[in-house]
């Protein structure tokens, strides 16, 4: 069974994609705000993180470094959930080059999808930062 750390600070969101990752076998641990994200990374290592990137105090990247400091064995775990507008591309640069990115809306299945390659060690699709399902089929992904 693998770990989760989901970091959103909009519940309901937070709650929907803890739900459907916890119905496809995930251990799923949920925190409200960076700050929280952090605190729990301090306590264990997890499997993926998925964390929202525009949140109040502490964003997405901030606990990506972070995180990164404490457990360096998490670079390529991570998937960064944004709205735009985004981050000037140099803010987000050492972030795409080795963890994963997916724009809001996004299905379930997405996620699902991008949660499956980190646990399973497939390599970040080189072509950028928006998974969407049929890149993913055109990638072979199941």
């Amino acid at each position: 069974m693998s770990s989760v750390l989901m970091v959103d600070d909009n519940a309901a969101m937070r709650e929907a994609m803890a739900r459907s990752l916890t119905r496809r076998g995930c251990r799923v641990t949920t925190a409200a705000s960076g700050v929280e994200g952090l605190e729990a990374l301090k306590e264990r290592s997890f499997d993926v993180v998925i964390t929202d990137l525009n949140m109040p105090e502490r964003g997405g990247l901030w606990l990506w470094r972070q995180a990164l400091i404490l457990h360096p064995e998490l670079r390529g775990r991570f998937v960064l959930i944004a709205s735009e507008p985004l981050p000037e591309p140099r803010s987000l640069s050492l972030f795409m080059e080795t963890e994963r990115f997916v724009l809001k809306p996004l299905s379930l299945d997405t996620l699902w999808r991008q949660v499956e390659e980190v646990m399973q060690g497939i390599p970040k699709a080189s072509s950028g930062s928006r998974a969407d399902p049929d890149e993913s089929a055109a990638r072979g992904a199941p």
